[in-house]
């Protein structure tokens, strides 16, 4: 709702996005859509192997949302893209991540399931701690999804 939301917000006020931010908005979606779509396999068919690539992506994306922040700070600096749409591709980013934040909800919980574990936090920290095949998979998602050199 809320992405529609900033598209309606966009469309009315005749904001855009410049080239660049267009690029890596298309690189963070590509990025959000594969995390649902691995959510959505994990908890349908209690797939704990798509569960376990859920959490590696979803640091990719906050690690994605904080370059983009950052990047559009210097654009603005630049003269590139206006205050108003930059309000709109903040909240943007911040939907975007919270997206990633529930599908990491979901697939914690599928393997805490499996586990017959009841620490959702503790098995996220963990992973991200510990977990040789999370580093494996975080550095696969962050080739796939980097944004170009700016």
């Amino acid at each position: 709702v809320n992405l529609l939301a900033a598209s309606e917000e966009l469309r009315s006020k005749g904001l855009g996005f410049s080239a660049t931010a267009e690029k890596e908005l298309k690189v963070l979606i590509g990025a959000v859509s594969e995390i649902l779509n691995t959510a959505e396999r994990a908890f349908s068919e209690k797939d704990l192997a798509a569960a376990a690539q859920v959490e590696p992506l979803k640091q990719v994306i906050v690690a994605l949302k904080e370059q983009m922040r950052t990047r559009h700070i210097l654009r603005m600096q630049q003269g590139h893209c206006s205050i108003e749409a930059g309000f709109v591709w903040s909240d943007l980013l911040t939907d975007l991540e919270r997206t990633a934040d529930h599908c990491s909800n979901i697939a914690g919980c599928v393997l805490d399931a499996a586990n017959h574990g009841l620490n959702l936090h503790e098995t996220l920290r963990a992973m991200r701690a510990d977990d040789p095949d999370f580093r494996r998979a975080y550095g696969t998602y962050a080739e796939k999804y980097r944004l170009q050199a700016a």
